[in-house]
Protein backbone atom coordinates (compact mmCIF):
# COMPACT_ATOMS: atom_id res chain seq x y z
CA UNK A 1 0.00 0.00 0.00
CA UNK A 2 1.12 3.33 -0.59
CA UNK A 3 -0.09 6.17 1.89
CA UNK A 4 -0.43 9.72 0.66
CA UNK A 5 1.10 12.22 2.65
CA UNK A 6 -0.21 13.89 5.77
CA UNK A 7 0.33 15.95 8.81
CA UNK A 8 2.43 14.94 11.23
CA UNK A 9 1.16 12.86 14.38
CA UNK A 10 -2.18 12.87 12.46
CA UNK A 11 -3.33 9.76 10.42
CA UNK A 12 -3.14 9.40 7.04
CA UNK A 13 -7.35 9.51 5.73
CA UNK A 14 -6.66 6.93 3.19
CA UNK A 15 -4.13 3.94 2.39
CA UNK A 16 -3.94 3.53 -1.58
CA UNK A 17 -2.74 0.78 -3.31
CA UNK A 18 -2.12 -1.11 -6.77
CA UNK A 19 -2.66 -4.35 -7.83
CA UNK A 20 -4.31 -5.32 -11.34
CA UNK A 21 -7.03 -7.65 -12.69
CA UNK A 22 -8.29 -9.39 -15.68
CA UNK A 23 -11.60 -8.31 -17.14
CA UNK A 24 -12.70 -11.31 -18.14
CA UNK A 25 -15.91 -10.49 -20.27
CA UNK A 26 -16.13 -8.36 -22.71
CA UNK A 27 -18.64 -5.30 -22.49
CA UNK A 28 -19.73 -2.25 -23.12
CA UNK A 29 -20.44 0.45 -20.32
CA UNK A 30 -22.47 3.60 -20.99
CA UNK A 31 -22.20 6.29 -18.44
CA UNK A 32 -25.77 7.43 -17.86
CA UNK A 33 -25.03 10.97 -17.23
CA UNK A 34 -22.61 12.13 -19.84
CA UNK A 35 -23.53 9.10 -22.50
CA UNK A 36 -19.43 8.52 -23.07
CA UNK A 37 -18.83 4.92 -24.06
CA UNK A 38 -16.44 2.91 -22.48
CA UNK A 39 -15.70 -0.33 -24.37
CA UNK A 40 -13.77 -3.43 -22.62
CA UNK A 41 -12.40 -6.58 -24.72
CA UNK A 42 -12.24 -9.77 -23.28
CA UNK A 43 -9.05 -10.80 -21.21
CA UNK A 44 -8.39 -6.92 -20.69
CA UNK A 45 -5.73 -6.23 -17.79
CA UNK A 46 -6.37 -3.12 -15.74
CA UNK A 47 -4.95 -2.00 -12.82
CA UNK A 48 -7.35 -1.96 -9.56
CA UNK A 49 -6.23 1.10 -6.79
CA UNK A 50 -7.55 0.16 -3.54
CA UNK A 51 -8.86 3.43 -1.49
CA UNK A 52 -8.84 1.66 2.40
CA UNK A 53 -9.79 4.51 4.91
CA UNK A 54 -7.10 4.57 7.67
CA UNK A 55 -9.52 5.91 10.04
CA UNK A 56 -13.20 6.65 10.21
CA UNK A 57 -14.16 8.75 7.36
CA UNK A 58 -15.88 10.72 9.81
CA UNK A 59 -13.02 12.42 11.36
CA UNK A 60 -11.61 13.77 8.58
CA UNK A 61 -12.28 16.15 5.84
CA UNK A 62 -12.98 14.10 2.74
CA UNK A 63 -16.97 13.83 1.68
CA UNK A 64 -17.56 9.60 1.96
CA UNK A 65 -20.65 10.37 0.02
CA UNK A 66 -18.40 10.35 -3.36
CA UNK A 67 -16.93 6.79 -2.15
CA UNK A 68 -20.79 4.94 -2.22
CA UNK A 69 -20.10 3.11 -5.60
CA UNK A 70 -21.94 -0.35 -6.58
CA UNK A 71 -20.88 -3.69 -5.27
CA UNK A 72 -18.07 -4.95 -7.51
CA UNK A 73 -18.36 -8.80 -8.91
CA UNK A 74 -15.33 -9.44 -9.89
CA UNK A 75 -16.96 -10.90 -13.27
CA UNK A 76 -18.15 -7.93 -14.72
CA UNK A 77 -16.76 -4.66 -15.74
CA UNK A 78 -17.36 -2.01 -12.78
CA UNK A 79 -19.81 0.80 -13.92
CA UNK A 80 -18.11 3.82 -15.46
CA UNK A 81 -17.79 7.06 -13.60
CA UNK A 82 -16.40 10.09 -14.98
CA UNK A 83 -15.94 12.23 -11.79
CA UNK A 84 -13.08 9.83 -10.75
CA UNK A 85 -9.83 9.74 -12.11
CA UNK A 86 -6.42 7.98 -11.70
CA UNK A 87 -3.12 10.30 -12.46
CA UNK A 88 0.04 8.76 -14.13
CA UNK A 89 2.78 10.37 -15.34
CA UNK A 90 4.91 9.36 -18.41
CA UNK A 91 8.03 10.30 -18.01
CA UNK A 92 9.05 8.20 -14.80
CA UNK A 93 6.05 5.77 -15.24
CA UNK A 94 4.59 6.78 -12.04
CA UNK A 95 1.22 6.59 -10.70
CA UNK A 96 0.52 9.93 -8.43
CA UNK A 97 -2.94 9.82 -7.39
CA UNK A 98 -6.22 10.44 -7.71
CA UNK A 99 -8.79 12.88 -7.97
CA UNK A 100 -12.72 13.35 -7.69
CA UNK A 101 -13.36 16.59 -10.23
CA UNK A 102 -16.14 18.44 -8.35
CA UNK A 103 -18.77 21.18 -9.94
CA UNK A 104 -16.44 23.66 -9.08
CA UNK A 105 -12.36 24.04 -7.86
CA UNK A 106 -13.12 24.49 -4.31
CA UNK A 107 -14.81 20.98 -4.33
CA UNK A 108 -12.08 19.07 -6.62
CA UNK A 109 -10.33 16.93 -3.92
CA UNK A 110 -7.05 15.46 -5.02
CA UNK A 111 -5.15 12.33 -3.25
CA UNK A 112 -1.68 12.45 -3.94
CA UNK A 113 0.70 9.55 -2.69
CA UNK A 114 4.53 9.46 -3.11
CA UNK A 115 5.75 8.81 -6.28
CA UNK A 116 5.33 4.62 -7.07
CA UNK A 117 7.04 3.36 -9.96
CA UNK A 118 5.04 1.48 -12.45
CA UNK A 119 6.40 -2.88 -13.40
CA UNK A 120 7.10 -3.20 -16.81
CA UNK A 121 3.75 -4.98 -16.94
CA UNK A 122 1.73 -2.78 -14.79
CA UNK A 123 2.56 0.55 -16.95
CA UNK A 124 1.28 -1.74 -20.47
CA UNK A 125 -2.09 -1.81 -18.63
CA UNK A 126 -2.16 2.03 -18.60
CA UNK A 127 -1.85 2.16 -22.08
CA UNK A 128 -5.67 -0.08 -23.12
CA UNK A 129 -7.86 2.12 -25.29
CA UNK A 130 -9.27 3.61 -23.69
CA UNK A 131 -7.07 4.20 -20.91
CA UNK A 132 -8.67 3.57 -17.48
CA UNK A 133 -8.44 1.89 -14.22
CA UNK A 134 -10.95 0.20 -11.69
CA UNK A 135 -11.05 2.40 -8.25
CA UNK A 136 -12.29 0.24 -5.55
CA UNK A 137 -12.96 0.72 -1.97
CA UNK A 138 -14.71 -1.92 0.29
CA UNK A 139 -11.66 -2.17 3.07
CA UNK A 140 -9.85 -0.40 5.95
CA UNK A 141 -6.72 -0.17 6.89
CA UNK A 142 -3.91 -1.40 5.30
CA UNK A 143 -4.81 -4.95 3.29
CA UNK A 144 -2.79 -7.21 1.85
CA UNK A 145 -2.93 -8.58 -1.76
CA UNK A 146 -4.74 -11.86 -0.11
CA UNK A 147 -7.31 -9.79 1.61
CA UNK A 148 -8.25 -7.62 -1.38
CA UNK A 149 -8.56 -10.99 -3.62
CA UNK A 150 -11.26 -12.77 -0.73
CA UNK A 151 -13.01 -9.90 -0.83
CA UNK A 152 -14.00 -9.30 -4.63
CA UNK A 153 -14.61 -12.92 -4.92
CA UNK A 154 -17.25 -12.48 -1.77
CA UNK A 155 -18.50 -9.09 -3.41
CA UNK A 156 -17.38 -7.03 -0.52
CA UNK A 157 -15.59 -4.66 -2.88
CA UNK A 158 -17.37 -1.20 -4.24
CA UNK A 159 -15.70 -0.24 -7.19
CA UNK A 160 -16.23 2.16 -10.45
CA UNK A 161 -14.32 2.03 -13.68
CA UNK A 162 -12.56 5.90 -13.96
CA UNK A 163 -10.55 7.48 -17.06
CA UNK A 164 -6.46 7.05 -16.74
CA UNK A 165 -4.87 10.57 -17.32
CA UNK A 166 -1.27 11.20 -18.17
CA UNK A 167 0.81 14.41 -16.81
Amino acid sequence: MTTPPHSPGRLPAFNIGLTHVTLPTSQVQVNRLTELINEVTLGTDVIVIVVSPATHLAETDVDPSRFIWPTWQGETIPEAHQKWKAVFATQDRTFRGIYYEGPTLEETQTFRVPVTVLSDAMWKMTQNEPPCAVLCTGLTGDPSAAEITTALKEGRLQAVLVEALFA
